[in-house]
């Protein structure tokens, strides 16, 4: 094997991880033949750095930031409807607020699934595929109706998979002493199956609080990890 595989080996390691143990690692490769089950385990180790940084990702921080604004933005335009909107409770106008909500919220599901880190149980690993699955076809389903298709029985079956999922996900989280932010989540989920001129506002406030939750985490990393995981 070439001298230089095992240094792009370590390339796929995230740029922090690199400043801390690269040197070290590419030293103890440097003279090493790499066979298949060493390239696993480097590849391995690379995806659980990405999984698991040293310090807390801004994207699901940001994600969750957006998604409740968005959310906050498509109850205010039901709300003001001088009639309760049909089912599924859409509008054309207020659709794009729905899917570049729905868009951030599955990035934020993401970053609230890797706060479990390795704990994250049965129970965390079914919430989190019911979610993802959930909201990506949910996803998938509105822009399918911004673009004029049928889309009503989908987009409510989606939503609910979605919903009960990011409820299950925050059932996980406080099994594993986050109680604030499990309990919020579970809210989300609950109040995203409510009826839309309820269900929306209940939706955006609870993902309001997580956003902030997640923002004050980011804040406070060494409380994140010990203080603050059995607070909230």
């Amino acid at each position: 094997m070439s001298g230089g595989t095992p240094q792009r080996l370590t390339t796929l390691y995230p740029r922090a991880w690199r400043a801390r143990y690269g040197e070290e690692l590419d030293a103890l490769l440097e003279d090493t033949q790499l066979g298949l089950r060493e390239r696993i385990d480097l590849i391995r180790g690379a995806i659980d750095a990405h999984l698991h940084p040293f310090e807390p990702s801004l994207v699901p921080v940001l994600a969750a930031l957006s998604g409740s604004a968005l959310a906050t933005s498509h109850a205010l335009v039901i709300a003001a409807q001088p009639t309760p909107t049909d089912w599924p409770g859409y509008l054309d106008d207020a659709l794009p607020l729905a899917i570049g909500a729905v868009a951030a919220l599955l990035a934020a599901i993401v970053g609230l699934w890797l706060k479990l880190g390795d704990a994250d149980g049965g129970i965390g690993r079914i919430g989190f595929v019911l979610a993802v699955t959930g909201h990506a076809v949910w996803l998938t389903a509105l822009v399918a109706a911004a673009m004029h298709a049928a889309y009503g029985p989908l987009t409510a079956a989606a939503a609910t998979v979605a919903m009960s999922g990011t409820a299950i996900l925050g059932i996980a989280l406080v099994g594993r002493s986050r109680l604030l932010l499990g309990g919020l989540l579970a809210m989300a989920g609950l109040a995203g199956i409510s009826p839309p001129m309820l269900g929306w506002p209940l939706f955006a406030a609870a993902w309001t609080a997580i956003a902030f939750r997640l923002a004050l985490d980011r804040a406070r990393p060494a409380a994140g990890d010990g203080g603050a995981r059995r607070a909230g």
